[in-house]
């Protein structure tokens, strides 16, 4: 495989930085992690290209997060060593593996099977340490799994919800905070839930374009 460090040290210096990421960990785990491992084979030489990539096919395809939007969605969840993250709708576990080189404990959650498989032989190739689960078809906005890992301090749904991911608040830990961008009509804007007690209130991020997860669009008549 091509070596692409240069490439990756690029996109951090002139993608992620000027969308005002300054967290050094962050900024770290995305130069440390080849991207170029969790995308599509056809799209590993613009792995690191300011463009929108695709994962998966049919009712699988996947819209990937733009790395720089990626980058402040993580920002703004304050990740820390030590945290456990769970990266809901992960395509091919980019976003987990970036957790992961930040020092948090990882739990990838995807509703597709292909992409699941995909996303363990991309954790091996990397070497990063992630716990995969698969989801069935039902994990939506206000349909979340069981999970017996208990609560997290750090939940990331990637992509955009035209509902307020309810379902996944009680699995939050106290203090606990869930990114997602929140889409009205064509515009988005990157959301932060904040769990304090029996309380999960909202905090708004920044404005960013994604596509809507299968799951979370908004039900026939339901108005944001």
């Amino acid at each position: 495989m091509t070596d692409l460090s240069h490439a990756r040290r690029v996109m951090v210096d002139n993608q992620i930085r000027t969308f005002d990421v300054t967290d050094k960990t962050v900024l770290e785990a995305f130069d440390s992690v080849p991207r170029e491992l969790f995308v599509a084979p056809r799209d590993r030489a613009v792995a690191y290209a300011d463009r929108t990539l695709v994962v998966g096919e049919g009712n699988a395809r996947r819209p990937l997060l733009p790395p720089l939007v990626l980058a402040r969605l993580i920002q703004s969840l304050e990740p820390a060593p030590g945290l456990k993250a769970l990266d809901v709708m992960g395509g091919m576990g980019y976003s987990s593996a970036i957790m992961a080189a930040a020092g948090l404990n990882v739990t990838f959650l995807e509703q597709d099977a292909g992409l699941t498989d995909q996303a363990r032989a991309a954790f091996a190739e990397a070497q990063v340490n992630v716990e995969v689960l698969a989801a069935d078809a039902a994990l939506a906005a206000n349909s979340a799994p069981k999970l017996a890992s208990g609560s997290y301090h750090i939940i990331l749904i990637n992509g955009a919800s035209e509902r307020e991911p309810e379902a996944f608040f009680p699995l939050l830990a106290e203090g606990g905070r869930l990114g997602v961008l929140m889409r009205n009509g064509t515009s988005a804007r990157a959301t932060v839930f904040v769990r304090a007690g029996n309380h999960v209130s909202p905090r708004r991020a920044f404005d960013a374009v994604a596509g809507v997860l299968p799951g979370f669009a908004a039900e026939p008549g339901f108005v944001f």
